[in-house]
């Protein structure tokens, strides 16, 4: 059974971050209660899909490890601006840069929101189904990625036409928060400002892996 003590380092090895920055992060979010609590040691709190991917975002997402918090609230509600993109849904002259998406992965087409994604990731990890779905394809890499400054987020899996490179897209989902005034300011600001580390943050089926196979039974 896994515990929090368990899930700190797993992550930062995977990642890879140093362990004491991690556990930061995991100390602020328990705080406020975003992650599961419970006695100490054996009495410890299990870890939930939720939990996983709580921590993982915080990480992901906060510009400094005191905006952990602030980071997953923000990130784990975001909604899909559109259905995703698959085959099926791009235009017919865009196809030729799609592949089929395998029966496998289509628990992709029914996210609603960034948070529950990642943790639907996590737990289809834990139980196989993940795996199985990646399988389908050839060379099928999954990409989580997240636009800090903007606070926008993806999810991506791409795969090979010719088993050398992962060169066509099978989905991609896109994650937005509402387009206010202050959204839209943001979105028109260059690059440069905040520097290249404030811009995103990415991570593959490695790190899902990883936190699925932790816990599992």
């Amino acid at each position: 059974m896994a515990k929090l003590s368990d899930l700190i380092p797993t992550l930062a090895k995977v990642l890879p971050m140093p362990e004491q920055t991690v556990a930061i992060y995991a100390r602020l979010l328990r705080q406020a209660r975003l992650l599961s609590t419970g006695g100490r040691g054996p009495g410890g709190a299990k870890m939930t899909p939720e939990d996983c991917a709580r921590l993982l975002i915080a990480v992901m997402a906060a510009d400094q490890v005191k905006d952990a918090v602030q980071a997953v609230e923000k990130f784990w509600a975001l909604p899909v601006v559109e259905p995703p993109h698959t085959r099926e849904t791009v235009s017919k002259r865009d196809r030729a840069e799609w592949l089929p998406l395998p029966k496998g992965l289509s628990l992709l087409k029914d996210v609603t929101s960034f948070g529950p994604a990642i943790a639907a990731l996590i737990a289809a990890a834990r139980d196989g189904i993940l795996h199985t779905g990646l399988g389908e394809a050839i060379q099928a890499v999954l990409n989580v990625t997240v636009e800090r400054r903007f606070a926008t987020a993806s999810l991506s899996v791409a795969a090979s036409s010719d088993g050398i490179l992962s060169d066509k897209m099978l989905i991609i989902t896109r994650f937005e928060p509402p387009k206010t005034p202050i959204q839209k300011a943001l979105e028109q600001q260059p690059f440069s400002v905040g520097g290249d580390a404030m811009v995103s943050f990415a991570v593959t089926q490695n790190t899902i892996f990883a936190l699925g196979e932790l816990i599992r039974e």
